[in-house]
């Protein structure tokens, strides 16, 4: 429940209870009620605690199945009333939940035009596992983990679809998972996906790490053209 109890020698005040007289009972610590504590370390002199501000209320001991209950209806069939056909394969999902969280839906099902009548309807040039990604953020707000080559293309499928947050997090997953053996690979992936702000993000990892990333066996496959792009950005 997040609420914490301590006992044994009270020295150096280490429990918490504002003295240090020794406890032979867990005693609750009044300091930290309604605070969640979700960590706590302790040693010779002191106990330190972690506390958690997105815990569970003090009001309550039951925790919220919100998240996991969407995540039960991404691709279920289960009162769905429109199927994507993604690589030959049906996701199943709920127009109205759609159209609330993106824009490119919104419009889709509301433009007049064959997609906002049919039950069935065809993604072209998106891979199964990047739209699947997508509806994932749509339906619970969170990206998976996912590796930096999967975020570009997950970026591209954001642009497309106008969701600007789920771009935001995708330059976060590989700003932190560029390396020098892969800024390489990764700036030839976005150059031929035409995602400039990936290409920018990249580069600027490259000229910051040049004599490493140039030793790395990537670098060796990039093209003419980009080699002579992150040389002019040194």
């Amino acid at each position: 429940t997040g609420d914490v109890y301590t006992w044994g020698n009270g020295d150096h005040g280490k429990l918490g209870h504002g003295d240090t007289m020794k406890v032979t009972v867990p005693r609750l610590v009044e300091a930290l009620l309604g605070k969640h504590v979700c960590r706590v370390a302790s040693y010779n002199e002191h106990t330190a605690s972690l506390t958690d501000p997105g815990g569970i209320p003090k009001t309550s001991l039951l925790t919220s199945s919100f998240l996991g209950d969407l995540r039960r209806l991404i691709n279920n069939s289960d009162f769905s009333d429109v199927t994507f056909i993604v690589e030959d394969k049906p996701v199943h999902a709920h127009r109205a939940f759609l159209a609330v969280r993106c824009d490119h839906f919104r419009a889709m099902f509301s433009s007049g035009m064959k997609e906002s009548r049919e039950l069935e309807i065809p993604i072209p040039n998106i891979r199964f596992p990047i739209f699947m990604a997508l509806v994932e953020y749509i339906y619970t707000d969170i990206v998976a983990d996912i590796s930096p080559d999967v975020a570009i293309e997950l970026y591209i499928a954001a642009d497309l679809y106008t969701l600007d947050r789920l771009k935001g997090l995708c330059e976060v997953v590989v700003q932190r998972g560029l390396t020098t053996d892969n800024a390489p690979v990764l700036l030839q992936a976005s150059d031929e996906r035409h995602a400039a702000r990936m290409r920018e993000l990249c580069i600027r990892f490259i000229v910051r790490h040049f004599d490493a990333v140039t030793k790395s066996a990537g670098f060796q496959t990039l093209s003419r053209e980009l080699i002579l792009e992150v040389l002019q950005a040194r």
